[in-house]
């Protein structure tokens, strides 16, 4: 994955990863056209169980061809603040922290990372805080690293113009 220079100006998007789901896709229409192909053979007379199974191989081609031509951004940073599913979270002037977390899985066998961003802010009332916790899918199309030098970077920029250099 090539590194994406970041300027003041740019932003840091993060949506599907469309090559995964493009690869899903082509490997359950292979599923699909194998089970077709099977009752296709067979003249769909005394068709096994099997074909009628790997014909439903169908569902999932047309979910991940739908997810990859998605146009869905699930977290968008740039030089105003920080963005989930193009509603803001926070900008930089009431950002008090961020750090990268892992839930605990909710069942044992949950194979998935459970990577959460975590942001804390504060709000209207300088006295109370907030805290807002951002999944980060396992097929998103920048990694959590990525997102964490994009924040890091945006918020060292807002600092660098407001004088807040700490």
């Amino acid at each position: 994955m090539t590194k994406i220079e970041l300027t003041k100006e740019s932003e840091f998007i993060v949506g599907e990863n469309k090559l995964m789901n493009y690869i899903l896709a082509i490997l359950f229409l292979a599923i699909f056209l194998y089970g077709l192909g099977d009752a296709v053979s067979r003249n769909f007379k005394n068709i096994d169980y099997q074909s009628y199974v790997l014909t439903l191989a169908l569902i999932p081609v047309v979910y991940c061809l739908r997810r990859a031509n998605s146009k869905r951004v699930y977290i968008r940073i740039n030089k105003n603040g920080i963005y989930k599913d193009e509603q803001i979270v926070t900008g930089w002037s009431t950002l008090l922290n961020y750090y990268l977390a892992q839930e605990k899985k909710k069942k044992f066998y949950d194979i998935r990372d459970n990577f959460i961003l975590v942001v804390e802010y504060r709000g209207e009332d300088v006295n109370k805080g907030f805290r807002r916790k951002i999944p980060l899918t396992n097929n998103q199309n920048k990694s959590e690293e990525e997102v964490l030098e994009a924040v890091a970077f945006f918020w060292a920029a807002y600092k660098m113009n407001t004088g807040r250099i700490t």
